[in-house]
């Protein structure tokens, strides 16, 4: 979990800056090398920014299921790597050679653990003339391998415990211990890699079959081998671990010692090269003569911990890494033992997720300051992390000049000072425990071994004591209750099945595991609360969990505490957040962190919790068979649309790429993330424009357009919110396809309505000639663009553009028709007319850079303003230029007078949803079970609740603003009209802007609804809807059928925002429907035709790629996503409509 370090680490601590002398970052040697590192998270991040430093191009790589991990977007290229698995890809040797291979990489960085002391891939890397950032492949094979490391110590008569060799089996563990050859308690570890992964301390011989098993299960996830030995375990030891850098040509230095004494794992001579770290126990007082010390193993490979010699000794290891790996040697680089000096005490904290409580960020914030560094996964603000991987957040490391007590001890309290800014909110962390160590007696007196967290487990669990007061001290000193219940076993967080202990019929006690899941790359024990018998086990070894999976049920008696008061298993079950209120900590609203909007204005604005919480199905509905059948569909719809947002993001043809990344420019999303505030959102418009084979090449075959060529979406840039518009040169060049012009326009319309500033990074050849008839000439087409911005910039809505690349012809009028514009040295070109036209056209033989480059236009034509070097120093720029944008003048009510001082969490997770929503959308169901998952506290104020029940209207909170919420639930009748239409009147009349919610087939038909005045009284809603003077958002969560569509708000009805679910489907009727009809009037296609055509024209995705929605969202997003569009909607300002009647003639 964590290691606190005693001594060791830098001066000031920048997380961005190296520690290394000067020389070491003007080192020439890696200028526009390119370095691929071959791991993720945090060690991954580290790497880049070394590399970064000396001048170097980094390659990224990462699984399918990992490529929203900030490690990707850091990089400045990244590949997917095939691999089973979440862990597979990773351990892929021969992929990550092959992509090596293909990006022309020189070095080959391992990071640590995953394939770090793999011989095999460092000696494949060198067959392919790759250079290894390690040492050679020789010394990897030795020390790689424990067992080897420990023989050749006791060869060169260096101290060890007593061991064995590398053992296949339970039975050869318990022949080992059973002679006596190692003595008990024993430690049993994996032979292959390090980071406390496969290891397991047997007391008892009983304990040697499970911890083996498991054992091996743990190493062969971590490292991909599963090979496990004996040692002699000592306890109340020390664990010192002696820094080392070697060149490969005889230099070596050593970087003095680390002190990992506490840490809740027991992670615990040759032709060298490079950093690695050899390990030592010791037993007994260090300044003893009688001390004892026993080598452990040596990792030949960078350290979790390396940052807190760097801190101590001002050295950059891993720039250190890369140099001697490049060619140079200690000397070179000036790092000569009688140069080292220890310079201060640092302390490292290393700063976890747990088991438990949510599963994606909802605040975090990482803390600052002298002597403060944070070496972190990158992790931000609505992330949610994949837990088939690390669980390690950051590492936290502290500092203090000098090597003194009183340095000792000023570094303890910056380190305590650091835990309380390090705000984490939304996921277990281990922060609370960190702090317990820093202030515990034994620490303090430097009085600690590694028993010491066993000796206090109160220090990693404040409720151990208590816990292990009602545990197993024997069955009749416990008392049960009369009642049975039935408890349903579900998992802390995602992850494997690893091993199912009990079957179905098995008697069970309190705190018997049940099944053992592996997760965050541990393994965890899933026991049971009750006394009873196990009659349901869902999942066999080997199956992937999410984290609100029944693994199990089980029905017995739950054990009575006595002089406690705790809540019963049965009503915990369904406990998702508390009822009571939490102070600005909502996940969506969060990631717009940054605007001083947010500060609460109304501290005792809580008359909100006065209105009734919905409330959620009974519990045995949603897990009964029919929720399980509907889970497993909406699972596959789940998954389908993760796998299609996954691939837009790739950019386009792979060739086209990797020739962008040549040009040293990045993909657009790369561009906006480095724009945006670290640690928020970006809101995406449009993702799946261009899919769903929309055009057709002359030769026939389908074109591939990712996200219509064109990204788009709203970022907070200083607090603000601003609308991107990226162009994707890897999509046929950046040109403007017929959908490409309508999402462009639609990033405008939005950004106008809601007077967004707009950000243009421009990157395209134009128009796309072969459907010049479709962009040009119309109003709506390309020439709209340009009106657009010239509007906007008339109605004060800044206009900024940065030239990333090519700007041709039409487009050039981009950046000359905005406010201030950038652009980029050598890669961005403005002109009205590339080189070859001109030739054609003057005979004038010119280079792009000479017609329109970027001196050209900031220092003669006067076409840009601002000049800039390369892509970095450009986004830069605009985020400056924003910074300086004054406060928008027709701003009349900011978010801040206008949302709640306290956010309560609903009370029901969305994903519960997955087993509402029913497998056929003309199956009705409650709406309000969708509301209750959604709005604030799962609070909603109903309006006229008990007539025309089949629309459903209210008032509620978003992240604190309140919304009126109009939500159909099932077919509009004649009172559904009445009843909405009043409704939105009186939304228009108190200024607050509606949702609705979809799922409709339609206005009822029929001689009775004819009678009634079906169609009058529908039209009254319709012209409701068309009129009311708020901002609307429209959300379809099924059907979006007939004259319903319009009744319910649907596109043409301009709401500001509309997303759609993936089981939604969007027709004039459903496909069984057209068959009846086209039938009767003899369409000449079978039903069978027709009900296909209907299911491939109604699908989400079909209606994505032609941009009738702003896109489609997962269902557990739902609640982010429509707090992020209220936020955005929410403002006021002065030239809003205020017309309170102005409505078309109602027939009455």
């Amino acid at each position: 979990m964590f290691r606190l370090i005693a001594r060791s680490n830098s001066n000031v601590l920048r997380r961005r800056h190296s520690t290394l002398p000067q020389s070491f970052t003007n080192d020439p040697l890696l200028h526009s090398k390119k370095i691929l590192i071959a791991n993720r998270g945090e060690i991954s991040l580290r790497i880049q920014r070394a590399a970064r430093a000396l001048g170097a191009k980094s390659v990224a790589v990462c699984a399918k299921e990992d490529i929203d991990s900030p490690h990707v977007k850091g990089a400045d290229e990244f590949v997917v790597v095939d691999g089973e698995g979440a862990i597979g890809p990773y351990l892929n040797v021969d992929g990550l050679v092959g992509v090596a291979v293909e990006r022309g990489v020189d070095l080959v960085h391992p990071g640590y653990g995953f394939l770090s002391e793999s011989a095999h891939f460092a000696q494949s890397l060198e067959n392919c003339s790759i250079g290894w950032v390690g040492p050679p492949p020789p010394v990897l094979e030795l020390f790689g391998d424990k067992i080897q490391a420990r023989a050749l110590a006791q060869k060169s008569n260096v101290p060890v415990v007593r061991g064995s060799g590398n053992l296949s089996s339970g039975e050869e563990c318990l022949q080992i211990l059973g002679e006596g050859t190692v003595g008990l308690p024993a430690i049993m570890k994996a032979a292959y890699g390090g980071g406390g992964r496969g290891m397991r301390i047997v007391r008892s011989l009983s304990d040697v079959l499970p911890s083996f098993h498991s054992c091996q299960r743990e190493a062969l996830t971590a490292f991909g081998r599963n090979e496990v030995f004996l040692e002699e375990f000592w306890e109340n030891t020390k664990h010192l671990e002696v820094q080392i850098l070697a060149d490969g040509v005889g230099g070596v230095i050593h970087l003095y010692e680390r002190d990992c004494t506490v840490q809740h794992r027991h992670q615990k001579q040759c032709n060298y090269k490079g950093a690695g770290t050899v390990e030592f126990l010791v037993r007994g007082q260090l300044s003893s003569p009688d001390t004892e010390f026993v080598f452990m193993e040596v990792n030949p490979r960078v350290q979790v911990e390396h940052t807190v010699t760097e801190e101590a000794t001002g050295v950059d290891i891993v720039q250190a890494q890369l140099l001697i790996a490049g060619g140079r040697t200690l000397e070179e680089l000036g790092l000569i033992q009688d140069n080292i000096r220890l310079r201060q005490h640092s302390l490292q904290a290393r700063i976890t997720m747990m088991p438990g409580k949510g599963e994606t960020l909802e605040f975090y914030q990482e803390p600052k300051g002298d002597g403060i560094r944070c070496d972190s996964a990158g992790w931000y603000t609505s992330f949610k992390p994949n837990q088939m991987y690390d669980p390690l957040i950051g590492k936290l490391i502290c500092s203090s000049d000098g090597v003194t007590t009183d340095s000792f001890e000023e570094a303890r309290r910056k380190a305590l000072k650091s835990l309380d800014d390090f705000k984490i909110e939304g996921v277990a962390n281990n922060i609370d425990a960190v702090r317990r160590i820093l202030t515990h007696q034994d620490f303090l007196r430097n009085c600690v071994n590694t028993s010491f967290l066993a000796d206090n487990p109160e220090i990693l669990d404040p409720n151990k004591e208590e816990k292990e007061r009602h545990s197993d001290h024997g069955a009749a000193k416990r008392i049960y209750s009369e009642e049975k219940i039935r408890f349903e076993l579900t998992p802390p967080m995602t992850g494997n099945i690893l091993e199912v202990r009990k079957k179905i019929g098995d008697e069970v006690d309190v705190g018997e595991a049940v099944v053992v899941l592996g997760a965050m790359k541990i393994e965890t024990e899933m026991v049971s609360p009750l006394r009873g018998v196990v009659t349901e086990i869902n999942y066999k070894a080997g199956e992937q969990v999410s984290a609100d999976a029944i693994v199990a049920v089980l029905e017995g008696h739950e054990e009575i505490k006595i002089d406690t008061l705790e809540v019963s298993a049965s009503s915990s079950r369904r406990i998702h957040a508390t009822s009571g209120v939490m102070q600005l900590s909502d996940p969506s609203l969060e990631v717009w962190r940054g605007s001083n909007d947010f500060a609460p204005q109304h501290a005792s604005d809580n008359g909100h919790l006065s209105v009734p919480a919905l409330r959620s199905l009974p519990e045995a509905e949603l897990y009964d068979a029919k929720a399980q059948e509907r889970r497993k569909r909406n699972e596959m719809l789940r998954k389908e649309l993760s796998s299609k947002l996954c691939a837009v993001k790739l950019g386009g043809e792979d060739g086209s790429v990797a020739k962008h990344r040549d040009r040293g420019k990045m993909l657009p999303r790369e561009r906006i993330a480095k724009i945006i505030d670290p640690g928020s959102a970006f809101l995406e418009i449009g993702a799946l424009a261009g899919g769903d084979d929309l055009y057709t090449a002359e030769d026939g075959k389908k074109i591939d357009l990712p996200s219509g060529g064109v990204v788009a979406g709203i970022g907070l840039v200083h607090g603000r919110e601003v609308m991107f518009c990226a162009n994707d040169a890897t999509v046929k060049g950046g040109t403007y396809f017929p959908i490409t012009v309508k999402k462009h326009l639609r990033a405008q319309q939005i950004a106008m309505e809601n007077r967004l500033p707009c950000i243009y990074l421009v990157d395209s050849g134009g128009a796309y000639l072969p459907l010049q008839a479709e962009v040009f000439p119309d109003k709506e087409h390309f020439g709209r663009i340009f009106f657009n911005q010239a509007k906007m910039s008339a109605m004060g809505i800044p206009q900024l553009a940065v030239v990333l690349g090519s700007c041709t012809a039409g487009g050039a009028y981009v950046p000359a028709m905005c406010d201030e514009s950038v652009i980029v040295d050598k890669n961005g070109t403005i002109f009205l007319a590339g080189p070859p036209l001109v030739k054609a056209a003057t005979q004038e033989v010119v280079s792009a850079e000479e017609l329109g480059g970027a001196n050209v236009h900031t220092a003669i034509s006067g076409v840009a303003d601002h000049f800039a070097q390369d892509e970095p120093s450009a986004l830069a720029k605009v985020r400056q230029i924003v910074a300086a944008l004054p406060i928008d003048p027709r701003l009349k009510m900011s978010l801040s007078q206008n949302r709640s001082s306290f956010v309560e969490e609903p009370l029901y997770p969305l994903l519960d949803l997955l087993s509402i929503i029913p497998e056929d959308n003309r199956i009705p169901f409650d709406v309000r079970q969708i509301l209750a998952r959604v709005v604030d506290g799962s609070r909603f104020h109903e309006f006229k609740e008990r007539f025309a029940k089949s629309i459903v209207c209210g008032f509620a909170k978003i992240h604190g603003l309140p919304i009126g919420i109009v939500a159909n639930n099932g077919i509009l009748f004649s009172d559904s009209s009445h009843k909405a239409a009043q409704f939105i009147q009186i939304c228009g009349q108190r200024k607050l802007p509606i949702l609705f919610v979809q799922n409709i087939t339609g206005f009822m038909v029929g001689k009775d609804a004819e009678n009634r005045g079906i169609a009058k009284d529908g039209a009254k809603l319709v012209n409701a809807v068309s009129c009311v003077p708020v901002p609307k958002i429209t959300l379809i969560i099924g059907g979006s059928h007939g004259a319903g569509n319009y009744g319910m708000c649907g596109r043409a009805y301009d709401p500001r925002f509309l997303f759609t679910w993936p089981n939604s489907r969007i027709s004039v009727m459903g496909g069984l429907q057209a068959a009846s009809v086209l039938s009767t009037v003899g369409a000449g296609m079978t039903s069978h035709e027709i009900i296909e055509k209907y299911e491939k024209e109604g699908s989400p995705y079909y209606a994505s790629a032609r941009l009738w929605d702003d896109g489609v969202i997962q269902v557990e997003d739902t609640r982010k996503v429509l707090g992020q569009a209220l936020r955005v909607v929410s403002r006021q300002f002065d030239d809003a409509p205020t017309r309170d009647s102005a409505y078309g003639v109602f027939r009455m």
